[in-house]
């Protein structure tokens, strides 16, 4: 393993640790990474390797395209956007050297598997706040009507399994099984979401990023928005100034560990099939 992956990984096991520890990844150790990405490559380049600069730069560009997508998408929080961005200055990108685009799978698919784990854990660590909530929400109306869309669908798959060829019975049952999971796996979701990860943090513990879940105004001036990308330092002062004592804040799952499985996962497939991993998984090579 070179340097750049030895930081890359310490880096990512520090941003880890942190998220987990206190929600937030230290903006130094993600513009480090990027810095060191950029100015490693740059040295290189000054001894002859101009191609390594070129793909660190691209890598960056890529990352921070990707991590602001995400980011307003409202699917991470802003120091996982910015750790892409040190991730892609160092992976770098190019079309022989595509180990940003891989890592950016495996984080989705291995992501979505420990963010499922995550929710679950905690729906079975406050399942006497979870049950009542998630028995509640089955019998509105909204989840009635998925329910049974739901069972009409797999009602449906089934009887065509009694009329395709033997090669797609196995597909249609996974395919069954899949939608169950998938359905009910959202709702414990957006049930742990909207219960258990929503808390009332005091002004002093609010940190620039947080998502505020509630509207707030001061003098029927909204300062906040329900539905916003995240508080700013600006809106912070805004509401000390105002003497508001707390807001409900929505804690996401710590997801940088999630970067940390996919990099372990990167580097076996490398160690695995080369350095042309990713084409030779596309069947390209």
């Amino acid at each position: 393993m070179d340097l750049f992956l030895i930081v890359l990984f310490l880096a990512i096991v520090i941003a880890s640790y942190r998220d987990i520890q206190i929600r937030e990844v230290p903006d130094t150790l993600s513009y480090g990474l990027i810095m060191f990405g950029l100015i490693g490559s740059g040295i290189l380049a000054l001894q002859g390797n101009t191609s390594v600069f070129i793909e660190s730069i691209l890598g960056c560009l890529a990352g921070t395209i990707i991590g602001m997508g995400m980011f307003y998408a409202r699917q991470w929080g802003g120091g996982d956007a910015k750790l892409l961005m040190g991730v892609g200055a160092i992976l770098g990108l190019s079309w022989n050297n595509l180990d940003l685009p891989l890592f950016f799978i495996l984080l989705i698919f291995l992501g979505a598997i420990y963010g499922l784990l995550w929710t679950v854990g905690l729906a079975f660590i406050h399942k006497k706040q979870f049950l009542p909530e998630c028995k509640k929400r089955l019998r509105t109306k909204k989840y009635l009507h998925i329910r049974k869309t739901l069972l009409a669908t797999l009602f449906l798959l089934f009887i065509a399994i009694f009329f395709v060829p033997y090669e797609l019975k196995l597909l249609l049952g996974a395919t069954m099984a899949l939608l169950y999971l998938l359905t009910y796996s959202w709702i414990i979701i957006k049930t742990v979401e909207d219960t258990i990860m929503v808390k009332r943090y005091p002004i002093s513990k609010l940190v620039e990023g947080d998502w505020i879940v509630q509207e707030v105004k001061v003098k029927n001036k909204l300062i906040i928005k329900a539905k916003n990308t995240g508080v700013t330092t600006k809106q912070i002062a805004q509401l000390k100034k105002a003497k508001i004592q707390s807001v409900k804040v929505k804690e996401g799952v710590p997801f940088v560990p999630g970067f940390f499985f996919a990099f372990l996962a990167l580097l076996l497939l490398k160690h695995l099939y080369g350095e042309h991993v990713f084409l030779l998984l596309l069947g390209l090579t």
